[in-house]
């Protein structure tokens, strides 16, 4: 379940944030007052299912690469678990923009402050580097393991500099995050199912 489970709710809670987040505090906050109150909850709540999800999932990925390819399995594993630790401060970054949306006054200053100091800072660059890194490895390793059809490994692989690419370009544009992450899902379909097939 983690192994789909923990990518798709990424992608549920990615097309559900609203637009313009993370550019800057005031508008940050501002996209965060305009968007839709329902759907603006249902992203953090899916973000908050993927940061339990995604680092057993990766668990699960070098699990079932381990034998066959351990060192890229163990490696990978152990970045994807520290780059995902950081996914839980990012979503309460973005509950505090949900919640800022709705008080009156300009908050946007304190936002900045917090949002780009050098604690959110380092969890970002954490996250960042550690599950790119980690689907890179984890993709080549089950894919030497042959325990995945060719195209579910390099799609796992393909995602992450996709996801670079989403980081680089000017407003981090959700189309190019979107496909990068469905690439993510759609290589861990397969994976999932052998998972579910293996002797207990």
């Amino acid at each position: 379940m983690s192994i789909v489970g923990g990518p798709l709710s990424f992608l549920l809670g990615g097309l559900l944030a609203p637009p313009l987040m993370h550019m800057g505090g005031a508008e940050t906050i501002a996209a965060n007052a305009e968007a839709d109150p329902a759907a603006n909850t249902a992203h953090v709540i899916a973000f908050v299912a993927a940061g339990f999800l995604l680092p057993i999932g990766v668990v699960g990925l070098a699990w079932l690469a381990r034998r066959h390819a351990p060192w890229p399995a163990t490696i990978g594993g152990l970045l994807g678990v520290l780059g995902w630790i950081p996914l839980s401060a990012l979503t309460a970054l973005d509950e505090l923009a949900r919640t800022m949306g709705q008080l009156p006054g300009s908050h946007g200053p304190l936002y900045d402050r917090f949002a780009y100091g050098p604690i959110m800072n380092t969890y970002l660059i954490i996250y960042i580097v550690g599950h790119l890194l980690a689907y890179v490895l984890l993709g080549i390793a089950l894919r030497r393991a042959r325990v995945l059809p060719a195209w579910a490994a390099w799609a796992m692989v393909a995602s992450s500099p996709l996801t670079m690419v989403m980081f680089i370009l000017p407003g981090n544009p959700i189309a190019v995050g979107a496909v990068a992450i469905a690439l993510l899902v759609a290589g861990s379909v397969p994976a999932a199912i052998t998972t579910a097939r293996q002797p207990s």
